[in-house]
């Protein structure tokens, strides 16, 4: 893109860049005019839409060189290695119409399932199995490999089933008497089992679709002077209450997880990963994920996660584009036109791929339902902001809307008519995506959270479990875009694979706005730094409460220490005023009553409680004494330090953290609390790392000691109960079981608990599955407690 960028004249990146929506009519035919006279335009067209020229074309030779890597790993058994190739054969192998290589495709599979077998990934080589039976049905070697796996996972019954339908069509004698001696071998297990009697599986609450118990919650869509279109309720709503439900519009996956996470539900890539059998692009998690991105079954898609009497009422929300399915209406492929062997899919940037996704949407819409009149554009009721867009993301706007209309024009060929102004509204829906789209974010736990999966025996003492937010895609939810921002919100927003769920983190008064936030938070960054992200991504700047009236976080977060050893006030590297424009803005609320305020925040700026004599308090001056700090001096040696202790993070190995780099790191944390003001989020984030590296040493009192100290630091920059302290205990819940202390670990596990009922509700099982797990290493850990304690009483009453 870049080399159409510089060929256009700079004329025509004046016009562009100078123009309002209003003059997009013209702008994007003058810039489609030049282009259609350049070559170099055609030949870059040519190059994401001409099947020959495809880089995620099918390749049957590349899949047999592949199958052969495979096959050669398979014999030294190097599994792991054979899995990776027979799982990249599968993805480069054409899927010809009349069936023709359904034995090839049969034998991949196969292959793939026993490789699975031999590294004990036995569901998983389950599901390939009957993959390879349901594209070649008289294939012996798939039976028999589904049986025995079936023996493997103890089912009995359908092993024997399995096994009996390999030996009818086994051909060869030494097959046939293999089989034979694998079906007595189960036989005789089978009858073991049957002497033994078995128990009924426990049932438990997993087994039961999720349900919620709740009052319905009615959404209004009301517009306000200062922040415009909003949400509230009529009604008063309880904590953890479920606000909202809804399914996208449209969405895309990041680049980064192409080849980690299945393109439609965004979980985790499982080793029988399934293809796309018309391109290489996608990946899919099962073969109803991929029945669903290319529009092959019947859906009821509605707005709601929830059915019954637990759904969210958006009845009285007057303005949505977000409507329900009708039961067996036909899904509309979202991946249909984006392949066949054109790759400009995988070539344009996602918020592109993302506009050509619902503009596809759209066209398929009018041609089911008969309209093949000319197609303008979906009307979304979305801002776009593009006229405080700047002059080169304009133009940049307008050379991807002439690329993706060009590309669309490929597919779609004579079988659409275009309207005049379809590339002015493809220019407007790309402007949308970018103030408007969503990122869909799941939780992954790291090594800690894995260790954990296994239980009390299974527990390792040197990982302190973490978790991190990995942003898999970026979605466009019509009524989740009605919500406005605010740094500290009263909903908290998450995901069960692309349904985004809304819930209330507070008491919400009725007739108050309900707010998420769309990334910068109180606690998170202080106020310029809130600000500044705000207006760069959403071209607003955010008057919320938390940056109208005087935060302890914002006055500390990033501050130094008083130079007065027997003063707790900060000094910032920002000038507070409490008028002036263009100044960190500060008001201390509507109350100047020193007793009403928080007792921490009086210390820490007492100048701001006094007379209006002192209008503003400089970089480098105390706000609450006015003593001065040698400012540069103290950013200089503070990033030294810092410097010193994030060199713990790039040691990943466990054992590999030389005491030499811990001493080290602890004296730069000596000098860090003596310059950094005692609440500031570089002293906490320093003794979070220090905190992993003696976890990772095994020296879990230290661990614990650094740990508690970060979470006692972000619970002035947050609150008490935000997510964020959650995350953290369950780092202090970790070590506290590797030290042995079962007692204190409950008593940390039960605070993040309550913080994850209040953001998650019934939901924290399911997303946040890891913690789940740590209940249960808890519990075990408790109950081996209680069971020594009752030991010991016996034995003294003995």
């Amino acid at each position: 893109m870049e080399r159409l960028k510089s060929a256009a004249p700079a004329e025509l990146r004046r016009a562009v860049g100078e123009g309002t929506a209003a003059d997009l009519p013209s702008t994007t035919s003058k810039l489609l005019a030049f282009l259609e006279a350049l070559p170099l335009f055609h030949q870059v067209i040519g190059e994401l839409t001409e099947p020959e020229l495809a880089l995620c074309r099918k390749d049957k030779g590349r899949a047999a060189e592949l199958k052969g890597k495979g096959n050669a790993c398979f014999s030294k058994r190097e599994f792991e290695q054979a899995l990776g190739f027979y799982s990249q054969a599968l993805r480069y192998f054409p899927i010809s119409p009349d069936g023709t290589d359904a034995s090839l495709i049969a034998t991949l599979y196969v292959n793939r399932a026993s490789t699975m077998h031999k590294l004990g990934l036995l569901e998983e080589c389950l599901r390939d199995c009957d993959r390879a039976i349901s594209v070649s049905p008289s294939y012996a070697k798939a039976w028999y490999r589904r049986g025995m796996v079936n023996a493997s996972l103890k089912n009995y019954s359908s092993a024997i089933h399995d096994l009996e339908v390999a030996l009818s069509m086994e051909v060869t004698c030494s097959g046939k008497s293999n089989i034979e001696q694998e079906l007595k071998l189960i036989l005789q297990k089978l009858q073991n089992v049957n002497e033994v009697g078995t128990s009924s599986s426990d049932f438990t609450d997993a087994d039961c679709p999720h349900t919620e118990q709740q009052r319905k919650v009615i959404l209004e869509c009301i517009s306000t002077p200062n922040k415009g279109r909003g949400m509230m309720s009529p009604n008063d709503i309880s904590p953890a209450s479920l606000i909202h439900a809804e399914d996208p519009l449209a969405v895309i996956i990041m680049k980064s997880c192409r080849d980690t996470h299945c393109h439609y539900c965004f979980s985790e890539a499982p080793a029988d990963v399934v293809f796309c059998p018309s391109c290489t692009i996608p990946i899919y998690c099962s073969n109803r994920c991929h029945e669903k991105a290319v529009g092959k079954i019947s859906c009821n898609q509605t707005t709601c996660l929830e059915s019954n009497n637990n759904v969210v009422d958006i009845a009285k929300l007057s303005v949505t584009s977000t409507k329900s399915k009708t039961p067996n209406s036909k899904q509309i492929a979202e991946h249909r036109h984006e392949c066949g062997g054109a790759h400009w899919a995988a070539v344009l940037p996602a918020d592109i791929v993302l506009a050509g996704r619902i503009m596809a949407q759209y066209i398929e819409k009018q041609l089911l339902a008969g309209k093949r009149s000319t197609i303008s554009g979906p009307n979304l009721d979305l801002v776009h902001h593009y006229d405080q867009d700047s002059s080169a993301s304009k133009f940049e706007s307008h050379i991807y809307a002439t690329v993706l209309f060009l590309c669309l024009q490929s597919y779609y060929q004579s079988g659409v008519s275009w309207a005049e102004d379809s590339l002015s509204q493809l220019v407007l829906l790309i402007c949308q995506i970018k103030v408007n789209s969503i990122a869909i974010v799941h939780m992954k736990s790291m090594d800690g959270g894995k260790a954990l999966t296994k239980g009390f025996s299974g527990f390792s003492g040197d990982v302190m479990c973490s978790v991190e937010q990995v942003r898999v895609a970026q979605a466009i939810y019509m009524s989740g875009s009605f919500f406005n921002h605010s740094c500290r919100p009263n909903v908290h927003a998450y995901f069960h694979s692309r349904t985004l769920i809304l819930r209330s983190t507070e008491y919400i008064k009725a007739g108050s706005p309900i707010e998420l936030s769309y990334g910068p938070q109180v606690g998170e960054m202080d106020l310029p730094e809130r600000q500044k992200s705000l207006r760069e991504n959403y071209y607003f700047s955010c008057g919320c409460s938390n940056c109208s009236v005087l935060s302890l976080s914002d006055l500390v977060m990033n501050s130094f220490f008083c130079p007065q050893s027997n003063c707790l006030g900060a000094v910032s590297e920002l000038i507070h005023h409490r008028c002036k424009e263009n100044f960190v803005h500060v008001s201390i609320g509507e109350s100047h009553d020193v007793s009403k305020c928080d007792e921490d925040m009086v210390k820490v700026g007492k100048l701001f409680f006094k007379s209006d004599a002192i209008s503003n308090i400089d970089p480098g001056f105390c706000m609450s004494c006015r003593s001065q700090l040698d400012l540069s001096s103290a950013v200089a040696m503070s990033d030294r330090a810092t410097s010193k202790i994030n060199r713990l993070k790039e040691l990943p190995a466990l054992d590999n953290v030389p005491e030499v780099l811990i001493a080290e790191a602890l004296q730069s944390l000596e000098q860090i609390e003596k310059l950094r003001h005692p609440y500031s989020k570089a002293l906490a984030q320093a003794h979070d790392i220090i905190a992993e590296a003696f976890a990772k040493v095994g020296d879990q009192e230290q661990a614990r000691k650094h740990c508690e100290a970060s979470i006692e630091i972000l619970e002035k920059l947050y609150h008490p109960r935000h997510i964020i302290i959650a995350h953290e205990l369950i780092k202090l819940v970790s070590i506290e079981l590797s030290m042995g202390d079962g007692a204190s670990a409950a008593a940390a596990f039960a605070r993040a608990d309550a913080i994850f009922s209040l953001y998650y509700g019934p939901d924290v099982k399911r997303i946040l599955s890891y913690v789940d797990a740590l209940r249960r290493t808890v519990s075990e850990r408790l109950l081996t407690l209680s069971f020594s304690v009752y030991c010991s009483s016996k034995l003294e009453a003995t």
